[in-house]
């Protein structure tokens, strides 16, 4: 007889879900099915066994396993759909290999998306719903009265919805994105996705400060430069020149760090990609590139490219088609837009509140102050979506490309 266990969430941790299957076995329970939509998994009663179990999500449907896999003794349970759950009962210590993580991450990061946006949305009708409740509240003489109708159970059946969405989009949200960070790490680990190629040796904190304080070493800050990457690029390459070689970036990409010496000529590229990918980086390695600096962010995955070449020689690019370089610079800046612009329409309609509340009303200073503070944060916001679209202007300038 099959034993049945209801585990709702069980992708959202799948570190978490692949110890419960080897404690399952353990206890002499081996996986034999998964229903996805219900989210049962169904086990058969054996002998406990010590079994390290992998799940995996590939859209490509691929059946095989690699001869990587196969000589490491996994072999597949089972395959719901996209997902998969790998099996291998050597000693853990023995086991060397690992089916690959990313389409598991690319798949929680479409879900973090959903519900983020979901989470977003409702915050702001719950913002502006209390924003317009106030306002008249404070315009009305009379306290409000509350009329009894059998319709009310609609409204709070409603109500009662939107905050079981709002937990489970909170939930979704957190659980998602501290799982893809612990997935993110082991393929830092597996792969060297995050590998940064130095050319000088790595110096000490003293050593750099001495280095400082005589003058060898300069340090400069550039804030917002992902929103103008062709920028960031002429300005490394300008230092370049004058003998500034870039030694080390911090790892918020903010404080970059040159040692003097002589000038050379050096081609940087930041590119910005939704997901890392090793195969990736190797063609560029492969080409010459270095990776000076890789993006910790989750959501912003940048990369510094560099590569020396001599005078006379045509500058390397890594873009050598000119439409793919201008679709690259398309999808930077409509991702930057979408990030941006709702929570500049949000912060609009809320300072046009507050302004008319000021109106009618007596201005202090709080109130002031949040005029002042809500104004800033949408220039700000706004002015890095419209350097996104500034800078995609520019490339297709430089290409004269005729859309």
């Amino acid at each position: 007889m099959l034993k049945k266990v209801f585990r709702p969430f069980w992708s959202y941790d799948v570190h978490k879900t692949e110890e419960w299957l080897s404690s399952m076995a353990e206890k002499g329970y081996y996986l034999v099915k998964l229903n996805r939509g219900t989210r049962y998994f169904f086990f058969e009663k054996g002998d406990s066994k010590r079994i390290t179990y992998r799940i995996g999500f590939n859209k490509m449907h691929e059946n095989s396993l690699s001869k990587a896999l196969l000589h490491d003794g996994w072999t597949k349970v089972l395959q719901s759909r996209h997902w998969y759950v790998l099996s291998n009962e050597n000693p853990h210590e023995q086991i060397k290999t690992s089916p690959v993580r990313e389409g598991i991450i690319k798949h929680n990061r479409v879900i973090m998306y959903i519900f983020g946006s979901i989470l977003i949305y409702l915050t702001t009708m719950s913002i502006l719903f209390g924003t317009i409740i106030s306002l008249v509240a404070f315009s009305q003489d009379e306290p409000f009265r509350v009329i009894e109708s059998p319709y009310w159970i609609l409204t709070y059946i409603y109500i009662s919805a939107l905050l079981v969405l709002l937990v489970m989009s909170i939930y979704s949200v957190i659980k998602v994105n501290k799982s893809n960070k612990k997935l993110i790490n082991e393929n830092i680990q597996q792969n060297k996705l995050h590998r940064v190629d130095h050319d000088e040796e790595r110096l000490s904190k003293n050593a750099e400060k001495k280095l400082k304080h005589s003058g060898q070493m300069v340090v400069k800050r550039k804030f917002g430069w992902m929103y103008a990457p062709d920028k960031l690029e002429k300005w490394l390459e300008t230092m370049e020149e004058q003998g500034h070689h870039l030694y080390r970036i911090s790892k918020t990409g903010t404080v970059f760090y040159f040692l003097k010496s002589r000038p050379r000529k050096i081609s940087y590229c930041a590119d910005f990609q939704n997901m890392a990918d090793e195969s990736y980086n190797d063609i560029h390695r492969d080409s010459g590139w270095k990776s000076a600096f890789i993006s910790n962010s989750s959501f912003q995955k940048w990369t510094l490219w560099s590569r020396e070449y001599s005078e006379g020689e045509e500058r390397p690019q890594i873009y050598s088609d000119k439409s793919h370089h201008l679709k690259h610079a398309r999808r930077l800046a409509i991702t930057y837009s979408c990030l941006f612009l709702p929570l500049v329409i949000l912060n609009i309609i809320n300072i046009r509140s507050s302004t008319e509340w000021m109106f009618t009303n007596n201005i202090d200073k709080i109130q002031m102050m949040n005029t002042i503070s809500v104004g800033l944060v949408i220039l700000t916001l706004g002015s890095f979506s419209v350097r996104t679209w500034l800078y995609y202007m520019r490339l297709r300038k430089r290409y004269d490309y005729n859309l």
